[in-house]
């Protein structure tokens, strides 16, 4: 379970907790989800997002398009994160939102 808070103005606030499988039944089809995620720490993270690494600047919004299902994994210990946390896991209640990370 990803423990996340929606708040208004489109921000969810992700924690590390023990991560469920979700899984699409379409048949083949790839329902993409774009949002933006943000680091809200003061040191840069870096993370997973799907098959695709990348290193979240502090308080800089980083817009991303993921399938639902995708994983969005710890590469790095940080204080709030150790290395191989599932942050968060996409599903359509992040579209056009933003996840961020404390």
């Amino acid at each position: 379970m990803v423990v996340a808070a929606m708040l208004a103005g489109g921000t969810v606030y992700a924690a590390p907790a023990p991560a469920t499988t979700l899984s699409s039944a379409g048949y083949g089809k790839t329902k993409l989800v774009s949002f933006n995620l943000r680091n809200d720490s003061k040191s840069p993270i870096r993370v997973k997002a799907g098959e695709q690494e990348m290193t979240l600047e502090p308080g800089k919004l980083t817009p991303i398009k993921l399938a639902v299902g995708d994983k969005i994994v710890a590469e790095e210990t940080t204080p709030n994160y150790p290395a191989g946390t599932v942050i968060s896991v996409v599903t359509s209640d992040l579209s056009n939102n933003t996840l961020a990370l404390n």
